[in-house]
């Protein structure tokens, strides 16, 4: 019995954890070169680690979605503001996708249907963000 569990652990544990988000293969290897103005040094920053620390900036703006959807203490007025602010930041990130090497791994801003809903941020009424967050009014639609 305790190796059928181990194996339903394993199991659940490849389907569901995370997958690493590949970069395009036209990018692996390649530099980003940051030139100033002038005489100054240019700062080069390879590609990988680049793309690895926009993951982070959208997997901590994910986390933030989640601490203000089940924060009971925040108004739904202002949950809804913030998650425009949220939704602003993913569409702000848009100029980044084409470092990912699926399309469904993409940053989507407001208004736009192709690539990941940037977790649940897609434009809404006030009254469907409402009844998303679980507190619908009657009348809402």
């Amino acid at each position: 019995m305790d190796d059928l569990k181990k194996m339903m652990l394993d199991l659940i544990e490849e389907e569901f954890s995370p997958k690493p988000i590949p970069l395009a293969s036209k990018w692996e290897q390649g530099m980003m070169i940051l030139k100033p103005a002038g005489d100054q040094q240019a700062k080069e920053v390879p590609l990988e680690i680049f793309f690895k620390k926009i993951i982070s900036i959208r997997e901590n703006l994910r986390v933030l979605e989640q601490k203000i959807n089940s924060a009971e203490y925040i108004p739904t007025s202002e949950r809804i503001s913030l998650q425009a602010y949220i939704t602003k930041c993913y569409g702000s990130l848009t100029t980044f996708n084409v470092l990912f090497k699926e399309d469904r791994h993409r940053f989507v801003g407001a208004g736009q249907g192709q690539g990941e809903k940037s977790s649940g941020t897609e434009k809404m009424t006030l009254g469907q963000a409402r009844k998303k967050l679980g507190l619908a009014e009657h009348g809402d639609t």
